[in-house]
């Protein structure tokens, strides 16, 4: 019997090492995953510090997530992200649509700026591709629940009426059935679902007291061509696709207008 139980000790061995690797490559894969779709489907360099899947809770974490400014833009960074927590199932990562329980954009940092006329954010939409005209199926996500948490938007100098930087603390953003409005029951692409980010900060640091007028409508009016397009392009990333409205786009996104955001700092915002 000795020989058999060290045949059994070293074949349960070979597959805890097995496991072990098959777990290490999962993470390894994931995080390229989020790169590649990422930098492909917006046309902008997309960096992920680390990917961590818990297959018993269900969860994906993601940690330190950047996307580039779009060419002709001075700031390193149009989007930095400290965290991104995913409720997925793992079976669900094979799906298409993947279905999300929830998804929270832990301090999201936005900068805004301007070249040549034009606002970054506005620019990196208007050189997305539509989905439809890529050749490789993009990646779609049905989320119960967005949730955007400790977020800042970062307005440049240059802007109408700013010379030095401003920080507009962002409140917690909650928008409901993202990729499941009306023509939409096949989720909303990667790409669509961070210009929703981008553009609900953007709208929400319109609404700011601390910033200029003649910006605050600049930036309502980028935000609602942001939003008009999502809508033709998502075709109704919500349930409840509505016009944009001083600067909001839950109307578009079919959820309640949190409260507005306090009144912006001058300064350099904190970095993490």
């Amino acid at each position: 019997m000795r020989p058999l139980r060290r045949v059994l000790l070293v074949l349960v061995s070979l597959l805890v090492i097995a496991g072990v690797v098959a777990w290490l490559n999962l993470d390894r894969i994931l995080k390229r995953t989020v790169e590649t779709e990422g930098s492909s489907s917006l046309k902008l360099s997309t960096t992920l510090n680390r990917a961590h899947l818990s297959l018993l809770g269900g969860r994906l974490h993601l940690n330190r997530l950047d996307i580039a400014s779009p060419k002709g833009f001075s700031a390193p960074h149009m989007l930095e992200v400290g965290d991104v927590d995913l409720a997925v199932r793992y079976g669900e990562l094979r799906k298409d649509p993947i279905h999300v329980q929830s998804l929270i954009v832990k301090q999201p940092r936005l900068v805004i700026e301007q070249s040549n006329g034009a606002l970054n954010f506005k620019t990196a939409m208007d050189r997305m591709p539509p989905s439809r005209s890529s050749r490789e199926k993009p990646i779609r996500l049905i989320i119960d629940e967005l949730k955007m948490e400790d977020a800042q938007v970062v307005i440049h100098p240059g802007l109408p009426g700013v010379r030095q930087e401003i920080t507009v603390p962002v409140p917690s953003i909650t928008l409901k059935d993202v990729g499941s409005g009306r023509g939409s029951q096949n989720g909303a692409a990667i790409k669509d679902v961070v210009m929703v980010v981008i553009a609900a900060l953007a709208g929400h640091a319109a609404q700011s007291g601390a910033l200029p007028a003649e910006l605050r409508g600049l930036l309502q009016l980028n935000v609602g061509q942001v939003a008009g397009k999502l809508g033709a392009e998502a075709q109704a990333l919500a349930k409840d696709p509505g016009k944009v409205l001083q600067g909001e786009i839950n109307g578009l996104l079919g959820g309640k207008s949190p409260q507005p955001p306090a009144a912006g700092r001058a300064g350099t915002p904190t970095k993490r």
